[in-house]
């Protein structure tokens, strides 16, 4: 998607997205638990204002969250009543929580350091299908063999042009199966979802996922 897609969606309030939540995503608490997060550094690309970042901040050594809209990082900062710092023009810091402000697509192992976890509930979602691949190769580059991506997908139907996109469990297979162990550890069905009424749809499905690298 072009910048301008995600700058115009924030300044609606991010509704064109329906990507904001605004409690704490439930399987971070049942499956990224304090003790499975202890002493980790997360890396959550596209994360907007997220208050997923908070748990991580709780619990793991360190998080790095990536945003390509200044609205959304001032937002979040604001909303959870933070100070920060700024290094630099393109860095805010708060305690162990840093966001970049700047295109996930061009980060890289020296702008992150060591990433033990990789929180993708809104990046391949948010990402046309052209622009997945670039997004897995630029993960890729930066989780080392023994790494871990918590990744979260909606499926539904009738499927859309627009994002969220529907992504099943066989594109998950198909996108990392060569490269990670998968333990697709939920997938309930969400008919209370806000996106099934606004966008009348015939079912929807959260699919939650662990995948552990294997091989560089």
């Amino acid at each position: 998607m072009e910048a301008t897609f995600w700058i115009n969606s924030w300044q609606q309030g991010g509704s064109a997205t329906s990507f904001h939540r605004r409690d704490i995503h439930p399987y971070l608490e049942h499956f990224a638990t304090p003790e499975f997060l202890q002493g980790k550094r997360v890396l959550v690309p596209l994360c907007g204002k997220t208050n997923d970042l908070r748990w991580f901040s709780q619990y793991a050594a360190e998080v790095i969250g990536v945003e390509l809209v200044t609205t959304a990082i001032e937002q979040f900062f604001a909303e959870q009543e933070l100070d920060y710092v700024q290094p630099n023009p393109t860095t805010y810091v708060s305690g162990n929580i840093t966001i970049l402000n700047r295109d996930v697509l061009s980060l890289t192992t020296a702008d992150v350091g060591k990433i033990d976890l990789v929180y993708d509930r809104a990046a391949l979602v948010a990402l046309p299908h052209e622009m997945r691949t670039n997004y897995r190769a630029t993960i890729d580059q930066i989780l080392p063999v023994g790494g871990q991506q918590m990744i979260i997908t909606l499926e539904y139907a009738p499927t859309m042009a627009t994002p969220p996109f529907s992504i099943t469990p066989t594109e998950i297979e198909f996108y990392y199966g060569e490269r990670y162990f998968i333990s697709h550890f939920a997938a309930p069905s969400q008919p209370e979802h806000r996106m099934v009424a606004k966008f009348n749809l015939q079912f929807l499905k959260e699919h939650g996922f662990l995948i552990t690298r294997f091989q560089q």
